[in-house]
């Protein structure tokens, strides 16, 4: 169903830290949107490049942007709740100042939840880009019934005010989680739809938090799985995703407390300390089936 008339508002938040160098691309690709009644609030989080006064030509420029400055470095959890606390539209989402929308992401998502009045979150599929904005490859996200066994929202999203008022702020002890954590309690509070579409552009270089932040994002993960835990489990459905989803734990603690998780986890579910258990037995024994093949094939050849 195309949308007739634009008289819902979205609320765009782009937090921003020393972002000169892609920040002027971040904002036109939201100005160039075919949606065009939104309000883009710029929370400029204590930037020591230029970027503080690339935003001030914009807004000079476009009344419907807003300019916060956060007068110390607070990190992206406390950032999204300044700006958020300053939304006035009926509909929520937040971008990276390295990244892009397509010019139709905000009307397609607009469109979807207004077409489908029981859900309360949208997401999209993206494309990777690199530093210099060539393609690398398209994400197909999945549905969000898989969100206990990863991230699968991606970076392109919105939301109802709604739910954002029952939900609350983002988490401010979880840094580099804090979006992970939301859509789970987004999932635990109402529903979430994931739209077939590639509406946004993801840049990954070597500078972005996600390549130079790996472990303590895994650490991070891990803190928010163990938030959401007794609801995680309620909601998977089948055995075999609860061990699924144990795994993904056990994972995100990493070597250092790997024994001790699954310690933890085997006195919660003593199935799982069996199926583990089966689990390293069946791997010993293709190992060592790999072992007397390897061998008998140098026999062979070494006769």
């Amino acid at each position: 169903m195309k949308i007739q008339n634009e008289n819902k508002k979205v609320s765009i938040v782009l937090p921003v830290y020393n972002g000169e160098l892609n920040v002027k691309s971040a904002i036109n690709s939201i100005l160039e949107q075919t949606y065009k009644n939104f309000e883009l609030i710029i929370v400029n989080d204590c930037s020591t490049d230029g970027t503080e006064s690339i935003l001030y030509e914009y807004a000079k420029q476009d009344s419907r942007i807003k300019i916060i400055n956060n007068s110390v470095n607070l990190k992206l959890p406390r950032t999204l709740n300044i700006g958020f606390g300053q939304a006035s539209g009926d509909y929520y989402t937040w971008t990276s100042d390295d990244n892009l929308y397509r010019c139709n992401a905000i009307e397609k998502m607009v469109e979807t939840l207004e077409s489908n009045i029981k859900f309360d979150m949208v997401y999209a599929n993206y494309t990777n880009i690199d530093g210099e904005g060539k393609i690398l490859n398209e994400i197909h996200l999945e549905g969000p019934e898989q969100l206990p066994f990863g991230n699968v929202i991606g970076a392109c999203f919105l939301y109802t005010k709604e739910i954002a008022e029952k939900v609350g702020e983002y988490d401010v002890n979880l840094f580099l989680a804090e979006d992970y954590d939301y859509w789970i309690r987004i999932l635990r509070a109402g529903r979430i739809l994931h739209i077939d579409d590639n509406l946004y552009f993801y840049r990954r270089h070597a500078g972005s938090l996600t390549e130079t932040k790996k472990k303590w994002i895994n650490m991070q993960t891990y803190k928010a799985l163990e938030k959401n835990f007794l609801f995680i489990c309620f909601f998977i459905k089948t055995k075999r995703e609860r061990y699924a989803f144990y795994e993904q734990l056990v994972f995100r603690v990493g070597k250092s407390s790997m024994i001790e998780t699954k310690a933890m986890l085997y006195k919660i579910d003593k199935g799982y300390a069996r199926y583990d258990s089966n689990r390293r037995i069946r791997e010993k024994i293709r190992n060592m089936t790999f072992c007397v093949k390897l061998y008998n094939l140098k026999s062979k050849y070494l006769k």
